[in-house]
């Protein structure tokens, strides 16, 4: 375990986050552990779900922002079903992806996908051989054809939501190395 020093801690971490979510607030939590114990992807997170909500209250921002676990959350809703306090813990994770974003902590996988759909509109590329595949089956089946998206459309909502600058900051870190 990591040892933190008072002056590494970020106080108004907790207020700042709170004062987005509202009535949502981590401050109701209670650390009874209850979203934890029904969460889906508890053993595949760094940190469980009322750790997540603790260092938030502690000032850990750097480590939650930085932590997988707000990336690896399914948004069953669960935990936030089961809350005793009805703290929204989906709705702060939405919340710290977005700060997390803003501080440049995206996994590369994010950030490769919003490139793939900025490029070709799809998650998964719908060119080549792929393609062909697909075209060939979805005759089979007597499905309709796949339009192409407008992909002037899709990068306005990529600019104007800020997707795109993960693609910009993901660019920037890879002429780095």
């Amino acid at each position: 375990m990591i040892k933190k020093n008072a002056k590494d801690l970020d106080n108004n971490f907790r207020f700042e986050i709170s004062k987005k979510i509202g009535a949502k607030s981590l401050l109701n939590c209670i650390q009874c552990g209850v979203c934890s114990s029904g969460c889906t992807v508890t053993e595949y997170v760094d940190m469980q779900p009322h750790r997540v909500v603790a260092s938030c209250l502690l000032g850990l921002k750097d480590e939650v922002l930085s932590s997988q676990a707000i990336w690896t959350c399914s948004l069953c809703h669960r935990c936030t079903e089961r809350c005793p306090k009805g703290v929204d813990y989906s709705f702060i994770l939405a919340l710290l992806r977005n700060l997390a974003v803003k501080e440049g902590n995206i996994p590369k996988e994010y950030s490769d996908t919003i490139r793939t759909i900025s490029k070709n509109g799809f998650v998964i590329p719908y060119t080549g051989g792929m393609k062909i595949t697909i075209d060939r089956r979805r005759d089979k089946m007597g499905l309709p054809k796949i339009i192409t998206p407008n992909l002037d459309e899709i990068n306005f909502i990529i600019k104007e939501t800020g997707l795109g600058d993960l693609i910009k900051e993901d660019n920037k870190k890879e002429v780095k190395k």
